[in-house]
């Protein structure tokens, strides 16, 4: 198992720590953006999820995961990314921007060639390698936009936020279904059906935080 050869406990409270986390995560996109309820339950899900990532690197010294990899490394850009665009007015916003574009690049690559390896290979798995490419394609594409203009209205950074979140917590479902309970999904089938669900949050979020849409709720 990933844990080995470390002692039992320490898996132990990283799985009590990352199922708060996941619990914590489906409260906060449960909820109205801005509410109590909300904000704190994002605030622990990230917290956790920061220190479940850690410790998953730590686990990884011994035993290499590639998925596991992939998720760690996405969910320690995905949370600051998604703190920094409710603070993208904050004084060192622009510097933590143009530092973390790095990862989804370096993410980017790596699925992509994971891809492209796959295809000379009969019965690999190629459309989650290729939907992870297109995922961190996606946010990497955000990112570089802001090299371009900064100057962006509220509604583009609330989506910037919630498409990190969501994936953030998505990643998360992949590690709990991958490495902590079986149900039965293969490993194409754990990558493909989280991502699907998530691209439909996030479609559904570019539709409810559409700056027209934004602008007439609150003129109302």
């Amino acid at each position: 198992m990933i844990w080995e050869p470390f002692d039992p406990f320490s898996y132990f409270i990283h799985v009590v720590l990352g199922s708060i986390a996941f619990t914590a995560g489906i409260v906060a996109l449960s909820t109205k953006k801005g509410t109590p309820v909300h904000v704190t339950s994002g605030k622990v899900f990230s917290y956790l999820m920061i220190l479940v990532a850690i410790s998953t690197a730590i686990f990884m010294a011994y035993k290499f995961l590639p998925l596991a990899l992939v998720m760690t490394v996405a969910v320690l850009y995905c949370i600051p990314s998604a703190i920094n665009s409710i603070n993208n007015d904050g004084r060192f916003a622009f510097l933590w921007d143009r530092l973390l574009v790095i990862i989804p690049l370096l993410l980017f690559l790596f699925t992509s060639i994971q891809f492209v390896r796959f295809l000379s290979i009969d019965g690999a798995p190629k459309a989650g390698p290729i939907l992870l490419a297109t995922t961190f394609g996606f946010i990497l594409f955000q990112d570089l936009a802001l090299w371009k203009n900064r100057d962006r209205e509220r509604p583009f950074w609330i989506r910037r936020h919630m498409v990190r979140m969501i994936l953030a917590f998505t990643f998360t479902a992949m590690a709990v279904v991958r490495l902590g309970i079986n149900i039965g999904l293969n490993l194409e089938q754990t990558v493909v059906f989280p991502l699907l669900a998530a691209w439909t949050c996030i479609g559904y979020c570019y539709w409810k935080y559409a700056p027209g849409k934004l602008e007439a709720v609150q003129a109302g």
